[in-house]
């Protein structure tokens, strides 16, 4: 896997190896994005938000004797709430990037395995050519031997060697 990338990849550097895009795939920041990405697309993430949300709104009520921490509008909670829409907008697109990556790796090695293929037919032809360049001397080499042998035979000191047995 030593095929360099052309800069035909907007995402990666000139001249990146496939085995430096392998373990950019496989670092801790592109896990921890994939497993955020992940949670935050299931609905764990909606079943947690409407806890939150209800405690949220709940424990701030007038009802409640106690001083809320974040009276209506909820000034602090929209905030966190935007913080969050822009930390997970950009775990998304990190993910993004990162399987733009798993499928340029992956054509990389589609890509590999065919010119190891075409290599490989190459060689084989060449062979086959060979091989059948062999056989044609062969074929050659007998017919002029076998003219030989005729020659031989029909030469007259042949031809006074078959009298005399």
């Amino acid at each position: 896997m030593r095929k360099k990338v052309k800069n035909q990849y907007p995402l990666l550097p000139i001249d990146v190896t496939s085995e430096q895009l392998v373990r950019k795939l496989h670092s801790f920041e592109g896990r921890v994005a994939g497993f955020i990405t992940r949670f935050s697309g299931s609905m764990y993430f909606v079943y947690f938000h409407v806890v939150w949300f209800g405690a949220w709104i709940v424990l701030n009520h007038p009802f409640f004797k106690i001083k809320a921490f974040d009276p209506f509008p909820y000034g602090l909670l929209t905030m966190i709430v935007s913080l969050e829409a822009i930390f997970l907008s950009t775990f998304i697109m990190i993910n993004q990037n990162r399987q733009a990556l798993v499928d340029t790796v992956r054509e990389l090695e589609e890509d590999e395995e065919e010119q190891q293929e075409e290599k490989e037919q190459e060689e084989l032809e060449e062979d086959v050519e060979d091989i059948q360049q062999d056989l044609d001397d062969i074929k050659n080499a007998m017919a002029f031997i076998q003219q030989k042998i005729n020659d031989l035979e029909k030469s007259p000191q042949a031809s006074s060697e078959k009298s005399k047995s």
